[in-house]
């Protein structure tokens, strides 16, 4: 069995590693690197740097709060917000959004909540971040008058439906199909021998999940994360910008935020290596701007956040592994 468990992680980490190579290669030959060691010399703004780290706590102390309001509240805001750090550093340091399962683990200790109950929250969360972003990238087309934008008008649009569509079809299978769902799933589940597995953590994880997809449960954690997206998210990635000689306005920031939180979301090496990089990149060209500068933009925003996060999450796991104690 644990021949099994390495051989299928080595595959997911060849998979998610290709994906991200993939993607450098892209980079490569997209970006003019003389031209980006000419923008990163002439205009390096370091004054920025308490203000978006600043940001970045802000960041942190929302992801808890919200993560709070889902759990309903199983935690306290001290405990809350060491989930969302163990969450968003784990993400820059774990591939395949590695942190999201530290977070569940650390909430199922902490909490004395089933997995599955956790892992169907934090399904629900999903499900708010992929529509509240796309909800960024309408606002985004709405408010960008750059003649790019505007003779390309179809690309921003299908990325945005398809965002909004795949959130709506997530909520209606687990609203209004889940029970069939489990019906399908169970003889497959039995075949496999893992029945046991099926009714302690499938099946709890639907139901749980159906229940939480209500409007009064999703309605502030929403508005939450839009604010969050729309004010102190498209803040970070402009004080990023120009912390590297790079000016980006406030709507261009939200076409770059939408792009970066679309390219996350497929499976890379750790932090979205590659994918992050490309998306961020993609946006740039798309307003028309020099591919050279998204490149600067997506390192000092992968980096920034490295800083910001991966420190303080590994000293709190590093921390909890060590002295057997969790923290809350």
């Amino acid at each position: 069995m644990v021949n099994h468990f390495l051989t299928k992680k080595t595959k997911q980490t060849l998979i998610v590693s290709g994906i991200s190579l993939a993607l450098v290669g892209f980079l490569v030959r997209a970006v003019d690197w003389k031209d980006a060691f000419r923008i990163f010399q002439g205009g390096v703004s370091p004054n920025s740097l308490w203000p978006f780290l600043l940001m970045a706590f802000a960041i942190a102390l929302i992801y808890g709060y919200r993560w709070r309001l889902l759990l309903k509240p199983k935690l306290n805001h001290k405990a809350s917000l060491i989930a969302s750090t163990l969450c968003l550093g784990g993400n820059m340091i774990l591939p395949a959004r590695g942190g999201d399962l530290l977070r569940v683990h650390y909430s199922h200790v902490v909490g004395k909540m089933p997995h599955a109950e956790v892992l169907s929250r934090l399904f629900v969360e999903k499900v708010i971040d992929l529509a509240t972003i796309a909800a960024v990238g309408v606002l985004a087309s709405a408010s960008l008058h750059e003649p790019s934008v505007s003779s390309h008008p179809s690309i921003l649009i299908i990325f945005t439906v398809s965002a909004l569509t795949m959130a709506f079809v997530a909520v209606v299978a687990i609203k209004y199909f889940g029970e069939p769902m489990l019906r399908w799933l169970q003889p497959v589940f039995k075949l496999a021998g893992k029945t046991a597995f099926f009714e302690r953590h499938v099946t709890h994880l639907v139901r749980d999940a159906s229940r939480t997809l209500t409007l009064p449960t999703v309605l502030l954690p929403g508005i939450l994360t839009l604010a969050m997206w729309l004010s102190v998210y498209a803040l970070s990635y402009i004080l990023a910008a120009r912390i590297v000689g790079v000016t980006l306005s406030y709507q261009e920031s939200l076409l770059v935020l939408f792009a970066g939180a679309l390219g996350l979301m497929l499976p890379a090496a750790p932090s979205g290596v590659g994918t992050f990089h490309a998306s961020v990149v993609s946006a740039f060209i798309f307003l028309g701007r020099s591919p050279a500068e998204g490149l600067l933009v997506a390192t000092a925003i992968h980096l920034l956040f490295f800083v910001a996060y991966a420190v303080p999450a590994a000293f709190l796991y590093g921390r909890w592994r060590l002295t057997r104690n969790v923290p809350s």
